[in-house]
C-alpha cells in the first residue's frame, strides 16, 4: 500500500505545498517510517519532503525523529501564517454579515477582533519602521533611510523640497546640516 492521493493532498495542503526540511516548493509525501520497516499509511506516518530532502534524508532511519519534528514544526508555522489569519478575516467578514442583517449586538466583537488585528499589523510594521529613523532640527525634516539617504526632505530655511534625496547629509542649496 502507500498513501491515498487524497491523503497525499491533505498533507501538502496542510504544508502548504512546501518541504518541511528546506520549505522549497513542490513535494512529495514521505513514509517516516518505511513501509520495508513496518510503517503506516496514514497521516502521523506521513511527511512533506522536496525531491531533493527526500533522496538525502528520506532513507535514513536515524533522521526519523528530526524529519517528525520539523514537519509537527512546519505545520504550526503553516497554521498560524495562512491559516489562523484567515480565520480571523473570515471572522471579521461573518461579524460584518450579521450587523448588515441588523444585529447591532455584535459591534462590540467586531472591535474587539479588528483591535486584534490591528495589534497583529503593529507587530509586522515594528520590524521593518524600527530601521528608518526620523531627524529633524529646527529648519530641516526628513526620513534618514540610511546615511546620506534621505525621503520627504525639506528645508524651512530656503524652501527646498526633495522626496529622495541620495548622496549628502545637509541641503543642496543652504547646505544647512540634517
Amino acid at each position: 500500500m502507500s498513501f491515498t492521493e487524497n491523503l497525499k493532498l491533505e498533507v501538502k495542503k496542510i504544508a502548504a505545498f512546501r518541504c518541511c526540511r528546506c520549505h522549497e516548493i513542490g513535494i512529495e509525501v514521505h513514509h517516516i517510517i518505511s513501509q520495508a520497516d513496518g510503517g503506516t499509511d496514514d497521516k502521523d506516518n506521513a511527511a512533506p519532503l522536496c525531491p531533493n530532502c527526500h533522496t538525502n534524508f528520506g532513507g535514513n532511519s536515524e533522521r526519523r525523529k528530526d524529519i517528525r519534528q520539523m514537519r509537527d514544526w512546519w505545520y504550526e508555522v503553516v497554521k498560524e501564517k495562512y491559516h489562523e489569519g484567515q480565520e480571523k478575516w473570515k471572522k471579521i467578514n461573518d461579524l460584518l454579515l450579521e450587523i448588515k442583517d441588523g444585529k447591532d449586538k455584535k459591534l462590540n466583537e467586531l472591535e474587539n477582533q479588528l483591535q486584534g488585528l490591528q495589534t497583529d499589523i503593529k507587530k509586522m510594521k515594528n520590524g521593518t519602521q524600527s530601521m528608518i529613523q526620523h531627524q529633524a532640527n529646527e529648519y530641516i525634516t526628513a526620513t534618514k533611510l540610511a546615511d546620506r539617504v534621505h525621503a520627504n526632505f525639506q528645508c524651512k530655511k530656503c524652501g527646498t523640497a526633495i522626496g529622495l534625496m541620495i548622496g549628502s547629509n545637509e541641503c543642496p542649496n543652504c547646505h544647512t546640516p540634517i
